[in-house]
């Protein structure tokens, strides 16, 4: 039974995506980041977000306990919809857990991704001795590569969430053109 999984940089849509394409398709969803605060929350007995938690721990506990979360989701038995936090697709250790899941990559316009992250202050995964845009244009080329070799299917979230869902769909079931599923 394979997954679908949705990875791509931070704010392109992954969760909202894959929420409206659960719903259409009649999955289940989970978002990874959600089931690692879940995680956190039982183990620490402290509630945080995935921001707080990386900025209070640092960035290898926070991607021991992703890749903990990250097989709790992929161990369950019916088929899900899965979103994963933008760095999660990156790391090594968690391609041998993906690689057997249709793997969707979701891309966005690189200045609207930008203007997105920004919202909320410099984030934890940017290198705190780079200009924010450095860091954001050096991590966005950087994981551009990783994610378009793990992808199945690629889709441009460019317009509306239910439209980018819709167009999903269409290339999971094998009904869209080459154009609207880039592989």
């Amino acid at each position: 039974m394979k997954h679908i999984i949705l990875i791509g940089f931070k704010h392109v849509g992954k969760s909202r995506i894959g929420q409206e394409l659960a719903r259409l398709i009649g999955l289940p969803y989970r978002d990874l980041d959600t089931v690692l605060e879940t995680r956190y929350e039982a183990q620490q007995r402290q509630k945080l977000s995935t921001r707080e938690i990386m900025r209070l721990h640092g960035e290898s506990f926070f991607r021991a306990l992703e890749h903990e979360a990250l097989e709790d989701i992929l161990s369950l038995p019916e088929q899900t919809v899965i979103s994963l936090g933008g760095g999660a697709a990156v790391q090594f250790p968690h391609h041998a857990l993906l690689k057997n899941h249709t793997i969707v990559h979701v891309t966005a316009p690189k200045a609207l991704v930008y203007e997105r992250i920004m919202v909320n202050g410099r984030p934890a995964f940017f290198d705190s001795h780079e200009n924010t845009y450095v860091a954001f244009e050096r991590l966005w080329n950087e994981r551009q590569k990783i994610y378009e070799e793990l992808a199945t299917v690629t889709i441009a979230n460019n317009g509306s969430v239910l439209e980018a869902a819709s167009k999903l769909q269409l290339c999971l079931i094998g009904r869209a053109s080459k154009d609207t599923c880039a592989t």
